[in-house]
């Protein structure tokens, strides 16, 4: 064979090897912000809210109707004192101690000469429940959505363990008072948290921090790395910048920018093998999470749909189809189509 045709040989061969190129991705994590929409929302013209609690007397001696109602925060109204546009009722009854046991617990120590000790410890079981709801009404009275039991059936409690009955006994009727005080405050921040949660659910425009990632070519070697991974650290510093209140123009072209790039490559690895596959696979899925991003779930539609086609993780693309729908729905919803605006 002459020097010619080995050289020629050589090449071939190495393209082979560039074009089979191990694919490793990793996910490149970034946080960016945008502003929740109401799955319920009301007419515009509502602004305030106001909050009533009611509590029973053994309530307020271990949190007080109105350290309550200043924890409830509805995103994006106005507070005032009384008659606000939305109106969050509370209601909160005494805990009830339902049972008490004290509970004997029982080890064996084996001694040197093989004989056998046995220890006992002893502590204080509780069953007990407190009830409470939850109502939301428009300026008019009437019931914006339906209202929400604020605590389970039941809960249990147990004391620390000591070295006999009475000692167990004695610290819980010693201590009975701060105990329920405990126990209540605990189940009420609790009900506090999901008072806030469904609220804002319902009618809120709370601020949201989203921790994200994109799948990246981590292999140095790759002939795509080192333009990708250029790319992505000043797109990063972009998506950070990100705020519920804004989504700049300068943004929206710089992440357009990495759409056209990740389009440009399912173009040059469009080879129906596993390393071509993949790297479009986080073409697909780096544009969905970015179309989100600019609130464009129909474009985030189409490369959940090209997800499937590929056929690298098709799961993926059923997933980024699912978000795409619900984030449509609430912009119909709210007649709206942006999740960064200020309120």
């Amino acid at each position: 064979m002459t020097k010619l045709s080995l050289f020629a040989l050589a090449m071939f061969a190495g393209s082979l090897t560039l074009n089979a190129q191990k694919v490793d991705l990793d996910p490149y994590n970034f946080k960016f912000q945008y502003r929740n929409l109401p799955s319920t929302p009301l007419d515009t013209t509502y602004k305030t809210y106001s909050v009533k609690t009611d509590v029973s007397a053994d309530i307020e001696n271990a949190m007080t109707a109105d350290a309550v109602s200043s924890k409830i925060i509805l995103e994006g109204f106005s507070r005032v004192d009384r008659k606000g546009d939305v109106s969050i009722s509370i209601s909160v009854e005494d805990l009830i101690i339902e049972k008490y046991d004290i509970i004997e617990n029982s080890t064996e120590t084996k001694n040197k000469d093989g004989s056998v000790t046995k220890n006992y410890s002893y502590y204080v079981a509780v069953t007990y429940s407190i009830r409470g709801r939850a109502d939301f009404y428009g300026r008019d009275g009437s019931e914006l959505k339906k209202g929400m039991s604020l605590f389970s059936s039941s809960y249990n409690w147990n004391s620390s363990s000591y070295k006999t009955r009475s000692e167990a006994s004695s610290y819980y009727y010693n201590n009975k008072r701060a105990i329920m005080n405990n126990l209540i405050r605990e189940r009420i921040n609790e009900a506090i948290g999901s008072i806030n949660g469904h609220v804002n659910l319902y009618f809120g425009y709370p601020v949201t921090d989203i921790n994200n990632y994109l799948w990246l070519i981590d292999n140095k070697k790759h002939p795509e790395y080192e333009a990708m991974n250029a790319r992505w650290k000043a797109l990063k510093l972009v998506l950070e910048g990100i705020t519920a209140n804004e989504l700049s123009e300068d943004a929206k072209s710089k992440i357009n920018e990495m759409i056209k790039y990740f389009d440009g490559l399912k173009t040059t690895y469009n080879k129906d093998e596993k390393a071509d596959k993949k790297i479009r696979y986080a073409c697909y899925y780096n544009n969905a999470q970015l179309y989100m991003i600019l609130d464009m779930p129909d474009k985030a539609g189409i490369e959940g749909n090209g997800l499937i086609t590929n056929d690298y993780d098709a799961k993926d693309g059923k997933r980024i189809n699912e978000a795409a729908e619900a984030l449509t729905a609430l912009f119909t919803a709210n007649h709206w189509n942006s999740r960064h605006f200020k309120k």
